[in-house]
Parts: structure tokens; C-alpha cells; sequence
């Protein structure tokens, strides 16, 4: 890749870094010089591991995911963990350079279908379950430990849901490591906080920004973000207690009326938000400009985007299309490289990304990560 055209992608003319990158250390700020070397050694290690195709190898779960579920990767002394849901079960899996056992632990006691999210904070797994309850599980070198239940939410009878025709619905999942808190967004709109340190099972709070489904969300120790099937982006300041601020995605005409265009999956950085819908666009929102939509782009992926990554060195999208595009963070971003696993199907419906490892979910769990390491 031309490091010229890189620099002026990622340099905007203004002694200042372009919102394009995500800025995880003030020292970076207060020193342009060495953030400029850094995000461009970033961008040649990126594209140098995903253009050739022999430094990276391809780990195939055939069979794992039936239907439209999460996939997760996980952090634990060093080591990266999958943590994924087959059938009506959760499994974990440590993704050495060895072989290693899958752990399957009995995940669901009432029902068996619907839509199942997945969220991590430190060692602990948190499973959004059709039953309408959220179950936590511990991490350990021999599996998952079921840890608590937390109360499903009142509103939300499943008899109701399955006869609405809503059983199906999103009901998305953020965290907050930060905070010990997690989110959890439903076919109503309600969004339901839980502090996983409290005694109690029950919510600390809850919101509705509006009544359509709640179709992804993302959280900081400031802000929790949602996406809806109305076709805004809602930010709820924590701290006040109170909507800050709505966003309508560029082609949506609003709820109830059908939507063309409306918000599918955020990914949240301290300098930049990263929206995908349901056009297989990217829509950038600026925190510090009062979250402003800033640019939109076109990632030709032609359905809906179900996972955004933003790193120094890479822009990651997947997408409903059964396709996963690595792409520079620039303005615009530039495409890197594009995978695709015929074990997927036509179909991915979930993504994560860890340390140049990539996770995918469709009919089948795949897992790109670099060769030669030893772990």
C-alpha cells in the first residue's frame, strides 16, 4: 500500500489526526508525531497479514450454530477463548496452538428457540436466553460454571412474544467491564441495566427510547447506545438518567412507517462510533461533537452488517451477504482484503475480533487467526 496515500488519509491537514482512528491513549494526543508512525506500522501489519493468504490459517466448527446466535471471543491470562452456542447449549474452547477439548454446558431449561446474545465482563460470560431470563457463567480451565440467574424482565411474557409473532426479536447484549454493568435491548424498545456486582437479580434500571425492537446496543462507563428497527440511534447518559440525544440513520423514513435504512450493529471507541444498517453502509458518529454523524460510507456488502470492528490497523465489517471485508481506517476506508467460508453458509450472523483473531458465526462457527504462534 502507498504510505503516502495513507498519511494523507489519516492526516488531515490541521496539525490534527483525522476522527478516523481510534485513540486509545492520550499520550498519542499530546504526541502526533509518534501516533502518526504508530497507526501507519498498524496499517502495514494489517494489511500485510490479511492480503497474503498463507500467514493466516482457518480453524472449522461445522455444525455448531443452527441458528442466529453469537459468537464471543474472550481474554483469560493470555490466552483467547471462543465461547459460542450450539444447539441449546453454550461451549467454550481455548484456541491454542494445540488441541484443546470443546466444554458444553446445559444453557437453557424452558425453551429452545429465539434469538440468544452473548457479553463478557473479565471472566464472566452473560447469555441472553429465550426464556426471557440472563444467565451468567464463569470461565475456567475447565469450562463454564453456571454462576447466577437474573431475573427476566416483566414485561416481556414469552406466550405474548411467540403470539405477537416477536419470540424471534432481537434481544441484544452490551457491557461495560468498567462499570461491572450490562445492558440488555428487547422486542419493545425497553432496555434493561443490570450491575452484576449488586446482590439483587433484578435490573437497577430501565428506558424506552421508542417502541420498536431494539436491534443491537453498545455501553460505557458514560453512554449506553441502541439501535432500533425505527431507524435511530438513541444515546442514554448514564450519569443524568436521561435521553441525550437521537440520531436517524441517512435513508430511514421513521417508525411505524417501514423503514428503508435503519441501524443493525454499533461499535463504540472514545473518539468515534461506527454504525452499520441494514443497507450494508457505515455511518460515523463524533463523541466529543456531541455524537454528530460525520461521514457515512458504502462497504459494498449488499445486506444487512452484523458486526463492526474499528482497531488502529483495520476496519472490520460482516454482513448477512456471507462475507467478512478487512479494510483500512482512513477516510474513506480502503479495502483490505475479503473472506469468505464456504462452511458459513450464505449468512454470517455474528462476529468478534481479539488480537488479529477473527471469529465468525453463520451455519457453522469460523476462526481466522495468524500461523506460527505458539501459545
Amino acid at each position: 500500500m502507498d504510505i503516502h496515500r495513507i498519511l494523507c488519509a489519516v492526516w488531515d491537514g490541521t496539525n490534527k489526526f483525522s476522527y478516523s482512528f481510534d485513540i486509545k491513549s492520550q499520550v498519542f494526543t499530546e504526541r502526533p508525531d509518534n501516533f502518526w508512525k504508530l497507526s501507519c506500522v498498524a496499517i502495514e501489519k494489517q494489511t500485510a497479514l490479511w492480503k497474503q493468504q498463507n500467514s493466516m490459517e482457518n480453524l472449522r466448527f461445522p455444525g455448531l450454530c443452527r441458528n442466529e446466535n453469537s459468537v464471543l471471543l474472550m481474554p483469560v491470562d493470555g490466552i483467547t477463548y471462543l465461547v459460542g452456542i450450539k444447539d441449546c447449549n453454550l461451549f467454550c474452547k481455548k484456541l491454542s496452538y494445540r488441541e484443546e477439548p470443546f466444554y458444553e454446558v446445559k444453557a437453557l431449561w424452558r425453551s429452545a428457540f429465539g434469538v440468544e446474545s452473548l457479553t463478557a465482563i473479565n471472566h464472566t460470560v452473560y447469555h441472553s436466553c429465550p426464556d426471557h431470563t440472563v444467565k451468567s457463567w464463569v470461565l475456567t480451565n475447565t469450562g463454564l460454571v453456571h454462576d447466577r440467574t437474573y431475573d427476566p424482565d416483566p414485561k416481556c411474557d414469552l406466550m405474548i412474544a411467540s403470539m405477537i409473532g416477536t419470540s424471534d426479536s432481537t434481544r441484544c447484549m452490551s457491557s461495560c467491564p468498567e462499570q461491572a454493568r450490562f445492558a440488555i435491548g428487547v422486542y419493545d424498545g425497553t432496555i434493561y441495566v443490570y450491575d452484576s456486582r449488586s446482590s439483587s437479580n433484578k435490573p437497577i434500571s430501565q428506558y424506552q427510547p421508542e417502541r420498536s425492537s431494539v436491534t443491537n446496543l453498545a455501553m460505557n462507563a458514560e453512554y449506553i447506545l441502541s439501535a432500533s428497527c425505527g431507524g435511530r440511534v438513541s444515546i442514554w447518559d448514564q450519569r443524568a438518567g436521561r435521553i441525550m440525544k437521537s440520531i436517524t440513520i441517512p435513508g430511514s423514513i421513521g417508525f411505524p412507517i417501514p423503514v428503508k435504512a435503519y441501524p443493525t450493529y454499533i461499535d463504540m471507541r472514545r473518539d468515534l462510533v461506527c454504525v452499520g444498517d441494514n443497507e450494508g453502509k457505515l455511518h460515523m458518529l463524533e463523541p466529543k461533537n456531541d455524537f454528530e454523524l460525520v461521514k457515512s460510507y458504502s462497504t459494498e456488502h449488499t445486506d444487512e452488517i452484523t458486526g463492526v470492528r474499528l482497531t488502529h490497523g483495520c476496519l472490520i465489517t460482516s454482513s448477512l451477504d456471507g462475507t467478512v471485508r478487512i479494510s483500512s481506517p482512513t477516510d474513506p476506508p480502503k479495502l483490505i482484503a475479503t473472506l469468505e467460508d464456504e462452511y458459513s453458509g450464505k449468512y454470517i450472523y455474528s462476529m468478534d475480533y481479539l488480537n488479529d483473531t477473527l471469529a465468525i458465526a453463520g451455519k457453522s462457527i469460523v476462526v481466522w487467526r495468524p500461523r506460527n504462534r505458539r501459545v
